[in-house]
């Protein structure tokens, strides 16, 4: 619970050597998914820093920058899945590269970059998307190591969606109904409790 507090519980889990696949043959720990909640944290921290520091000595060169930290942070990961699992799953340097993507697609809506005008091919990415993360939920598994090149599927999936998506798709709208809105609003509680 202190680890969790002071946002370091991600390293206080790989410290001890548990993850998620060894949760068979541990005992119960009811706290381990906020293992989570400190790297977003430690990323919601140092990430603001980062840009204080960017912006000061290379503003004209953000976008370059955010797409370089991703670059490294994921070829990070994936080097670091195969030699150092347990820091790998666990730790914010190659878990970066996730934040960043949304970081990304955020600057590509914010300038307005649509790659595509035409209503039927962003229907066509965001349904690419869904499929990409129904393939990761159906076909990955806790034998796998993640963060890894693997973790492009669902990251690029999600991605895909965020950008691509109006309210003239069918299946944005699906995620508008008030059964997925409900679901939304607690889910990040009902993930804490």
């Amino acid at each position: 619970i202190i680890s969790s507090l002071i946002f370091i519980s991600n390293l206080y889990f790989w410290d001890l050597g548990i993850g998620y696949d060894q949760l068979q043959s541990l005992q119960f720990q009811p706290f381990l998914h906020t293992w989570s909640l400190s790297v977003e944290e430690q990323f919601y921290v140092l990430f603001p820093l980062s840009l204080i520091v960017v912006f000061k000595y290379f503003k004209e060169y953000l976008n370059v920058v955010l797409i370089l930290f991703f670059i490294i942070s994921l070829g990070l990961a994936d080097y670091m899945s195969a030699t150092h699992a347990s820091i790998n799953f666990y730790s914010l340097p190659t878990r970066a590269w996730e934040f960043l993507a949304g970081s990304i697609v955020m600057i590509l809506e914010k300038k307005k970059i649509n790659f595509f005008l035409n209503e039927w091919l962003n229907s066509l990415f965001v349904i690419f998307g869904f499929i990409l993360i129904i393939y990761s939920f159906l076909f990955f598994n806790d034998k796998m190591y993640l963060p890894s090149l693997l973790t492009l599927i669902p990251v690029v999936g999600t991605s895909l969606i965020i950008f691509f998506s109006s309210t003239n798709i069918f299946l944005i709208n699906i995620l508008y109904l008030d059964l997925f809105k409900v679901i939304g609003l607690i889910f990040f509680s009902l993930y804490l409790w």
